[in-house]
């Protein structure tokens, strides 16, 4: 029997065609570009594969990708980039992307344009050091878009009348693409990798004296908790490919979303988050209360043991009061569930309430995200108070416990939080972990905390299990 594309580019065996298909719907996409001043969809049936498998295929392209259980969604290049500094950063980055005008799409494509990318945790925090590149807020119309759902995959390139002559460029990088996602995705989960040299922890006296000193603004009623956290910086005997970073947590870690974020200069963000910080769909609003841990030590008791302290508890209480208010100050029907649930992770388990509301009307998921964060979880209460202890006394943070994510064209978006994360440079990798400290926190308690949130980069870049 004769090998027939069909009109997807699947052709009967299953496989997808990067051939005559592909360049045919190339050529018509480029057509059309250059019959409007708008970007042009141009889109490619895809395989189902690894969004580390899409980022590797263009190397020195800047790229953003988000990994869940529901969605894979990455990005290559930039169509159009957006760049915010300072408080107005929200609403800047929501007004540059109205801004942008998305034209006809050629071929078969069902989703909507997204931008995608994130914010440093406070204005300033990603100007120096590994976050160099990230800015204050960073978002991509992406040159090529990646996605599926675990059934099916989609492959669209933007472009816009000047770029029209460049057709050359886009064959080549497409053939790339193809394949790269042709590959198999376990392929990306085995690298080999650089020995470890040094692992360089922040000094534990100093990690101490900061907990003593929280607690005792604790004390003095000055505030009600703060989110601390440390830094580790790991040498490796050689460079690390990011996205062999992004494959491995894939594996080891399928049950958090799992970020990717290389802007166009700098290093790169590779995590994988338990915690949501926002969803918004149309009207509904959708969130994760996450504070309160413990080691998984593959216990009967562990969860029993974790619901029953009142430390964690009041911890994690502090953060659901507190998201529930800023939902109720939008003027959302909130609803979250009386007791919490708990989560267990590879290394840990967390006090989880998911929290949903119905806003009065549809709100820009960016403009939810502004009022939501820096939630107690990763900053503390009162906000202010903590942000300013936090920048006054860690090593900027830049994009760690920020949000990072997508959003498309009517506002609606999923940020997580950037928890579990590294940043790339060469041979070098810069961790952060952080521990919520309230009144009976105990320092060396959660210094071991911080170090089991460390163990999934740790793990890999192959220094911990």
């Amino acid at each position: 029997m004769t090998d027939v594309p069909h009109s997807d580019g699947r052709h009967s065996d299953g496989q997808y065609s990067d051939g005559r298909h592909s360049d045919t719907t190339l050529e018509r996409g480029l057509l059309s570009a250059s019959r409007t001043t708008a970007i042009t969809r141009i889109g490619f049936a895809a395989p189902v594969a690894s969004a580390a498998a899409f980022v590797a295929a263009l190397e020195g392209e800047p790229a953003v990708a988000w990994a869940s259980r529901e969605l894979v969604l990455a990005g290559l290049g930039a169509a159009r980039e957006l760049r915010s500094e300072g408080d107005e950063r929200w609403a800047r980055i929501v007004s540059g992307a109205r801004s942008v005008v998305v034209g006809p799409d050629v071929g078969e494509i069902r989703s909507a344009p997204r931008f995608l990318g994130g914010l440093a945790f406070l204005p300033g925090a990603a100007a120096h050091g590994p976050w160099r590149g990230f800015g204050d807020a960073w978002f991509v119309l992406p040159r090529w878009t990646y996605t599926h759902d675990g059934k099916r995959g989609e492959l669209v390139l933007a472009i816009d009348a000047r770029e029209v002559a460049q057709a050359v460029r886009w064959r080549t990088e497409l053939a790339r693409i193809q394949r790269a996602l042709s590959e198999p995705v376990t392929a990306h989960a085995r690298f080999p990798r650089p020995a470890t040299c040094a692992v360089e922890r922040d000094d534990r006296a100093t990690w101490r004296a900061q907990i003593d000193a929280i607690t005792a603004a604790i004390a003095r009623g000055e505030c009600e908790k703060i989110v601390a956290a440390r830094s580790v910086t790991v040498q490796l005997s050689g460079d690390v490919r990011p996205a062999d970073l992004l494959a491995d947590l894939d594996v080891r870690h399928p049950d958090c979303v799992r970020l990717f974020v290389r802007p166009p200069d700098g290093g790169t963000l590779v995590a994988a988050t338990p915690e949501r910080l926002v969803r918004v769909t149309g009207r509904a609003v959708a969130c994760d209360a996450l504070a309160g841990s413990r080691q998984r030590d593959q216990g009967a008791t562990d969860a029993a043991v974790l619901l029953a302290s009142d430390k964690d508890r009041r911890e994690h209480a502090i953060v659901v009061d507190a998201i529930v208010a800023a939902l109720h100050e939008l003027g959302a029907d909130v609803s979250a569930a009386d007791q919490p649930r708990v989560r267990a992770l590879r290394h840990v388990l967390h006090l989880h309430t998911p929290i949903a509301a119905i806003l009065p009307a549809a709100r820009h998921v960016l403009d939810v995200a502004e009022r939501l964060h820096p939630t107690p979880a990763v900053g503390g209460t009162p906000a202010r108070f903590a942000r300013e202890w936090i920048a006054a006394h860690e090593r900027a943070r830049g994009w760690y416990a920020s949000p990072v994510g997508w959003f498309d064209g009517a506002g609606n978006g999923d940020l997580a939080v950037a928890l579990r994360c590294g940043v790339i440079e060469g041979s070098r990798a810069h961790l952060w972990a952080g521990a919520g400290i309230v009144a009976g926190s105990d320092p060396d308690r959660e210094l071991a905390e911080t170090e089991l949130k460390l163990r999934p980069m740790l793990g890999a870049l192959g220094g911990e299990p």
